[in-house]
């Protein structure tokens, strides 16, 4: 799990303030740059991070150079930020699916053009229109602009919200508040459910963070333990994860470790089990909560604790351990049953027709004797009548 969020880490850009993520830079056929507004929180970020009154429209502007001899044709898409299966807030468009707790999505407040048309070797401003909720509000509503070359980003991230990005797309993010008004973050434990990622088994936790802050720097330990199978254990454990204001997203937990030699991993197995998970975020040099990161001890300013039951059926563990290449399947001795109890059943049929064979032989050799006997003194009787 942590190689693959480094291999994404190092795909995209990533700038990090105030809990803000964008990637957006410049490739050899164009370039994109936000032009920060006066009401900016901090003008050395490269992105929008904006204060406006409830009700207040604004028109933010991104420049679009085309560094080409030729026409090009830029999409434009606006997202609401959301947090992925590795704990990173993610900004252009995914499947995944918007929070219950989402009450501001930033697709219904901001507006932008569709496509814009570049001529060859020339520089464009755009207007990008917000319009803050007439609702006072405080937190932050999150989300970002997506930038790409027409034909070039019909990929968008999956439920999961990974995706490797096109060399052409750029995602700038956009950051709304009315106030500087603190909010704390909320986390809860929604769900958990055995599921796969990429077809490996995983139990999934689904966590959600239901107000309109960031939770930043989030240290999660977790381990689950079988109650009916005492002898099996599972840990995870990952000191940098964050998520978006109002998302939830499914933290996946392997159940096995596979071996490098065979490739093979233990079967999941159907039971009752028991998750007990710490996390801590934002940190803090005053924080009132301590956890361990790197053999380091590493204060908090929030802390959040789980201990929690669930049970995974018969049914859950046989559907996943069959689809999941890796696990080590066991043997199947249904057909040797089958055919042994089938056989068992030939052989008892072919004795009663046997025993039966040998009763009518034997009924019929007494006969024989009898006939034989009856015969003898019939012969005896006729030779003295004769006499």
């Amino acid at each position: 799990m942590k190689k693959l969020q480094l291999f994404l880490s190092s795909i995209f850009i990533i700038l990090c303030f105030g809990g803000a993520q964008v990637a957006f830079s410049q490739t050899d056929d164009y370039t994109v740059k936000p032009i920060i507004p006066e009401n900016q929180t901090n003008k050395d970020l490269g992105y929008f991070d904006i204060t406006l009154g409830a009700g207040k429209e604004q028109t933010l502007q991104v420049e679009l150079s085309n560094n080409t001899e030729q026409e090009m044709k830029i999409d434009l898409a606006l997202s609401s930020a959301a947090t992925n299966i590795n704990g990173l807030v993610v900004y252009e468009p995914t499947e995944i699916e918007a929070d219950r707790s989402l009450k501001y999505n930033l697709k219904d407040y901001v507006t932008s053009p569709r496509i814009v048309t570049l001529a060859p070797l020339t520089r464009q401003k755009i207007d990008i229109k917000v319009k803050m909720p007439n609702e006072s509000f405080d937190g932050q509503i999150a989300g970002g602009i997506t930038f790409s070359k027409e034909g070039q980003n019909d990929k968008k991230a999956d439920s999961e919200g990974i995706t490797v990005k096109n060399t052409y797309s750029y995602t700038i993010a956009l950051l709304m508040k009315q106030n500087e008004n603190e909010v704390s973050p909320d986390l809860k434990l929604t769900k958990i459910s055995p599921g796969q990622i990429n077809g490996r088994n995983v139990i999934n936790v689904n966590l959600q963070n239901s107000k309109m802050a960031y939770i930043n720097t989030m240290n999660v330990k977790a381990t689950i333990k079988g109650i009916t199978n005492s002898d099996i254990a599972y840990s995870y454990s990952n000191p940098m994860m964050q998520m978006a204001p109002n998302t939830n997203f499914d933290l996946p937990m392997p159940t096995s470790n596979q071996s490098a030699a065979t490739r093979v991993s233990e079967p999941l197995k159907a039971g009752k089990y028991r998750l007990q998970l710490i996390v801590n975020a934002r940190t803090d040099s005053q924080g009132k909560y301590e956890a361990k990161v790197d053999d380091k001890n590493e204060r908090y300013k929030y802390q959040w604790t789980f201990d929690q039951e669930f049970t995974i059926s018969d049914n859950q563990a046989q559907k996943l351990n069959d689809s999941d290449p890796t696990v080590k399947k066991e043997k199947d001795w249904t057909w040797l049953l089958f055919i042994l109890g089938l056989m068992l059943i030939i052989l008892f049929f072919i004795l009663i027709i046997w025993k039966r064979r040998k009763k009518s032989q034997r009924e019929e050799e007494e006969k024989q004797v009898l006939r034989e006997k009856i015969e003898a003194q019939e012969k005896i009787i006729d030779d003295l009548n004769k006499k």
